[in-house]
């Protein structure tokens, strides 16, 4: 049954707990970006696991790929060379590059964990969640605001 990592921005209060989740796990790496609102808002903008994954689709080694069963988009990490063509397909602006190994880094919903991704378990106001893709409800999703990330991306 797959699930998707859902941000309910209404209910951030942009405390970043689920950046120093994610910190954590990765050895002071995190693989989940914020967007900035304003200069006192920020919000998690972590990968969306596409259907059909540009970042995927760009990388000239093979080292992304989408998992079919889960629908989880899996990097290996340790296999990448850093020419970050991910980064630059991503739509989202989400995949960045770690700067001390030069590497592309991005997201695996904790896919090592049974109770689903750290950010959403640690955040505490419940604006992360971790949900069946059959309970969602489809919404008509626009361009709300733009944002100022190092991409320059709009959501």
């Amino acid at each position: 049954m797959a699930k998707r990592l859902v941000v309910k921005l209404d209910l951030c209060i942009g405390c970043r707990a689920c950046e120093a989740a994610c910190r954590s796990r990765f050895k002071g790496e995190a693989r989940i970006r914020y967007a900035e609102v304003s200069e006192t808002v920020s919000v998690p903008m972590p990968c969306r696991h596409c259907e059909e994954p540009l970042c995927a689709a760009a990388c000239p080694f093979g080292v992304i790929v989408r998992d079919e069963r889960g629908g989880v988009v899996r990097q290996a990490s340790f296999h990448c060379v850093g020419c970050r063509s991910c980064m630059l397909a991503c739509p989202f602006g989400v995949i960045e590059t770690e700067l001390l190994r030069d590497v592309s880094q991005k997201c695996s919903l904790c896919n090592d964990r049974p109770q689903g991704p750290r950010c959403a378990t640690t955040c505490p106001t419940g604006a992360l969640q971790f949900v069946e893709e059959e309970k969602l409800v489809e919404k008509k999703v626009g361009v709300g605001f733009a944002v100022r990330s190092v991409h320059g991306r709009r959501l």
